[in-house]
């Protein structure tokens, strides 16, 4: 059984392991794309899905292109906010723990690592009909997809209890 220590550290192995994905991705993007390049990643995938080389100053999906410097900020407020909540959270929390690890190395990834020390995001992964993205934000994505689940699973545990507790 992992320690309670332990499990409050899995929330900085997660964020690691989104973080260097990210980077790693990112940095293979920069040595072996041009900017505003697509590459066709295998044939039936053509109208789908492609790797298209962009960069992005705004936040998610290019909006709000010239707030770049105030999300840097706000990143490290979220990354300081979920450090404090790991602390507070019960060794039962894993899900949640992974959840908050995804969103703090996508929030590390994208807007404190790119915008910092390249001035904007690199988005590479192109869903056709959808905004270009990278690996952050699907950290991000997953990350908030988990904790509504976690939510909502708690709110019909919630009904369940007030439901029978009512019946008595």
């Amino acid at each position: 059984m992992i320690s309670v220590m332990g499990k409050k550290f899995m929330l900085y192995v997660v964020a690691l392991i989104a973080v260097v994905l990210d980077q790693y991705t990112k940095l293979l993007v920069r040595q072996n794309m041009s900017l505003g390049q697509t590459i066709v990643v295998h044939p039936a995938l053509r109208n789908m899905f492609d790797l298209t080389y962009t960069t992005n100053t705004g936040v998610a999906f290019g909006m709000f292109q010239k707030i770049g410097p105030v999300v840097s900020v706000l990143a490290v407020l979220v990354v300081a906010i979920i450090i404090y909540y790991n602390n507070q959270l019960s060794e039962r929390d894993t899900w949640l723990r992974l959840a908050l690890g995804m969103q703090m190395g996508g929030a590390i990834g994208n807007n404190l690592i790119d915008r910092v020390f390249l001035g904007s995001v690199v988005d590479f992964l192109h869903i056709h009909y959808w905004p270009i993205f990278n690996v952050a934000d699907s950290c991000i994505t997953v990350g908030v997809t988990i904790m509504v689940i976690l939510m909502l699973k708690e709110m019909r545990q919630e009904k369940l209890a007030r439901q029978t507790g009512s019946n008595d």
